[in-house]
């Protein structure tokens, strides 16, 4: 009977779990397709079978981030075993690599095709009919950042097929994957896209993958398919012209123009400027080494971007098949997809004017085209513009000039003729069939209904056994709820699906009315930027809302309350005062604040430094920091390789590791919005790289971690904790929530400190479940739109007793806003007496 009993329970279980009352497989599977970055695609649906040694990394190919990869060795391989209806294959290296295949095999394990690299860091490859594996096979180390595999029907617009360009009328050579934004993105829009010359770009150094990526999807966006030509020189710092110089190689930067410029016999050559007024000193040795390059090469005329230059093009102009958009409407658009320029951007407007160089054609007259002088029948190419037109609706017989017009309810005579009952029949069922709520509490109710008859009938025992019929009995209203509910939802689709054949559909407005249906409009036009993952925490109510302005700014000093929010950052601030009693007994006030972080985007977050050449060395007073990076936020960092490297572990920042040791705590944000802490020993830069991380700190100690605050006694065995000093700590309460706290103190009239265990305790107290020490002391700082919130003395002696403001190397900052003052301007809070 033991065995029957569970049977019964097992079967109840999987009803309640089918009825929806515990949806715990689609819970899952959706949470996993918004974590991941897979949406729109059936990459979930595959099984990925990596080699044994990287079992369970196959998170770092599947995230959907460019900035997260796996290395893969020479000989190693990976399986995907695809779904029914696959048809694509999408690859997004982090490094461009020829050593790997692409093999497709049937049921039968029969090869289909065997594919070869190619040349585009993302590419695209399409499914044989009965393919039903695909297998990577590596020839050489490589570096996969993301796998996608797409289903049955269109592949979305995002997904990039490249083409190598072999000649070129008009050749671009830029810096970097910025600086090609920045610079050039109007004139490849303008004649490659507009007038369809054959244009190529050359790239001196990627950048970042990310900043790479974001190129590609833009120029992609904009129709311009022919991939660009990536040089991999690298340099520590691209502002500094002679260090760029020295580290890009002065013959290797040249060939490198040559051999691209013979290659491609371009017409018309464009790039940065070689003086001082070029971007940085990356785009100055560039437009140096791109004019000695094309010395007697043949080129017909040079331009270099320039401000001041006498040849401006229009980008007010719509443009031929770029959805009738003109090139800034474009650029707004591409700027979307440029989601890391967002922390310290706010638009990307293109170079519009352009110095003529070199001419062997003459001087421009027009001034207002760079083919000026060149015929157009000896270009490879040549369309004149026809911009596409927006759709319109089809006139009237009789337009009418009231805007009202158009929102004038549907008269009698204009409705359906359909009998007066079957629009409310349709109605009432297609608003409960539709409803989620409605069915779901159908389904509760049934639900609650078998759980009350079950325990107070059905498993009640009777000579000590459990009667089956009893709890068939007990389980009816569940059964009768689940039936409901699914005769409810297929009513509602197949009358939505007929009143949408057999209705003829009435117009709006009286002025629309037109016997024939309207045009279908052209395919969206907006770009498909990488779906945004919204954190659970991040809810509507904490934004900006509906008719308040683009950014919301409260500044209130004497209640102690701060705000700032958009549409994907929100960040309130309060100051606390409280008092705070020392291991003596004696009580004394205490002063911090808290600042409650919220965001819809990882890019809302970097990190910043007092070098220019972010070489993690040299300090500047904090509001100096904030200010020239247009702040919302800031607070101290980790002191970065300034001072006390010897009790460091690993210190990355955008991507550039500058210490990989073990001796503390380890804080890393991760690209999904999340901070993970490690113990020294427990990771290293690498594996964190890989990870997609491109900042982590040590600094610590860790205060909480997996929602358990720390069992070590902290405060006598972490260094220089024993003392009740000014604090700063960063801790998340869940993925895009995060919490920091700064501290006054070393000031017994204003504000005493805290020890590690009290400050640790003010992030439970916030309902954090990760928490992390940083840079406190002297260092300790907040700032919110360029002004010090909280407040140091003046006291400077060269001991634990110092309250001065003292400089800094680094900080952690959180939006970007115009608004921030400049360092010229006016000061009225530095945080210090």
């Amino acid at each position: 009977m033991n065995v029957q009993s569970r049977v019964i329970a097992a079967a109840t279980v999987v009803l309640l779990l089918l009825s929806g009352v515990v949806p715990l497989s689609s819970a899952r599977a959706e949470s996993a397709e918004i974590q991941t970055g897979q949406v729109g695609t059936v990459t979930g649906d595959c099984t990925i079978t990596m080699p044994e040694e990287l079992a369970g990394k196959e998170y770092r190919i599947t995230d959907g981030l460019v900035e997260s990869y796996q290395n893969f060795e020479a000989g190693q391989s990976v399986q995907i075993d695809l779904p029914e209806g696959a048809q694509g294959l999408y690859l997004e290296w982090y490094n461009l690599t020829s050593g790997y295949t692409v093999t497709q095999t049937d049921q039968s394990g029969t090869t289909l095709s065997e594919d070869a690299a190619q040349p585009f860091v993302n590419a695209y490859y399409p499914l044989k009919d009965g393919a039903k594996s695909v297998t990577l096979s590596f020839s050489r180390d490589c570096s996969l950042s993301t796998l996608s595999v797409y289903g049955a029907g269109d592949l979305p617009s995002s997904v990039q097929r490249w083409n190598q360009p072999t000649t070129a009328d008009l050749l671009v050579v830029a810096s970097n994957s910025k600086t090609a934004l920045d610079e050039f993105f109007g004139v490849i829009a303008t004649y490659a896209c507009n007038h369809d010359i054959p244009t190529a770009l050359v790239v001196m150094s990627r950048n970042t993958r990310a900043a790479q990526q974001e190129l590609l999807s833009a120029l992609w966006y904009a129709g311009y398919d022919q991939y660009p030509f990536f040089g991999d020189f690298t340099s520590v710092n691209d502002s500094l012209y002679k260090m760029v110089k020295n580290e890009w190689g002065r013959k290797t930067t040249l060939s490198f123009v040559e051999d691209h410029i013979a290659q491609l016999t371009p017409k018309v050559l464009v790039t940065h400027m070689d003086d001082e007024t070029a971007p940085d000193g990356a785009a100055q040795v560039t437009g140096e080494y791109t004019l000695r390059a094309a010395e007697d090469a043949g080129v017909h005329k040079i331009y270099l971007a320039s401000a001041s230059g006498g040849t401006t093009l229009d980008y007010n102009a719509p443009l031929n098949g770029c959805f009738g958009k003109t090139v800034l409407e474009l650029a707004a658009d591409a700027f979307t997809l440029c989601t890391t320029r967002h922390a310290f951007e706010s638009a990307l407007v293109p170079t519009s004017s352009f110095l003529l160089s070199e001419s062997a054609v003459g001087d421009d007259s027009s001034a207002n085209d760079l083919f000026e002088h060149i015929d157009t029948a000896t270009l490879g190419a040549y369309v004149e513009p026809t911009p596409t037109p927006q759709p319109t609706p089809e006139p009237t017989a009789e337009p009418t000039a009231e805007p009202e017009a158009t929102v004038e309810p549907i008269s009698a005579a204009q409705e359906p003729q359909t009998s007066e009952s079957t629009p409310q029949t349709t109605s009432l069922l297609t608003t409960l069939g539709a409803s989620p709520l409605v069915i779901i509490g159908i389904i509760a109710l049934g639900a609650i209904l078998s759980l009350v008859l079950m325990l107070t009938y059905g498993l009640r025992k009777r000579r000590r056994r459990i009667r089956p019929r009893a709890v068939v009995i007990s389980l009816i209203p569940l059964v009768l709820g689940l039936l409901v509910s699914g005769a409810l939802t297929y009513l509602s689709k197949k009358q939505v699906a007929q009143a949408s054949l057999e209705s003829t559909p009435a117009p709006t407005a009286v002025v629309n009315i037109t016997p024939e249906p309207s045009a279908t409009p052209e395919p969206t036009e907006e770009p498909e930027a990488e779906p945004e993952t919204l954190a659970d925490s991040a809810n509507d109510e904490y934004y900006r809302q509906a008719g308040e302005p683009e950014e919301v700014i409260v500044v209130d000093e004497e209640n102690g309350h701060w705000e700032y929010r958009t549409d994907t950052l929100s960040i309130q601030i309060n100051r606390v005062t409280s008092e705070y009693t020392n291991y003596g007994g004696r009580t004394y006030p205490l002063v911090y604040f808290v600042a409650h972080i919220r965001m819809r985007d990882v890019d809302s977050f970097r990190t910043v430094q007092s070098a220019d050449n972010r070489n993690g060395a040299g300090a500047l007073k904090p509001w100096i920091i904030a200010r020239r990076n247009k702040a919302v936020l800031m607070i101290t960092g980790d002191n970065l390789t300034e001072s006390d490297t010897q009790y460091k572990s690993i210190l990355i920042r955008d991507g550039k590791v500058f210490l990989d040791s073990a001796k503390s705590d380890i804080m890393a944000i991760y690209p999904d919005m999340t901070l993970h802490l490690f113990s020294p020993k427990e990771t290293n830069a690498r594996e964190l790289l890989m990870d997609g991380v491109r900042e982590a700190f040590s600094f610590g100690p860790t205060l909480i971690r997996d929602g358990v605050f720390t069992t070590e006694d902290i405060d006598h065995t972490a260094r220089i904790a024993n003392e009740t000093n000014p604090r700063t700590g960063l801790g998340m309460i869940d993925p895009g929530h995060f919490v920091a706290i700064v501290v006054d103190g070393r000031q017994k009239e204003y504000s005493y400190g805290m020890r590690l265990t009290a400050f640790g305790e003010l992030f439970v107290k916030e309902g954090c479940v990760e928490a992390y020490n940083l840079d406190g002391g002297v260092s300790a700082c907040m700032l919110f739109m360029g002004e010090q919130l909280n407040h140091h003395g003046h006291n400077r002696v060269g001991t634990i007793e110092d309250t001065y403001q003292r400089r800094i190397p680094d900080g952690l900052v959180w939006g970007y806003s115009d608004t921030v003052p400049s360092e010229d301007d006016p000061i009225y809070h530095r945080g210090e007496g």
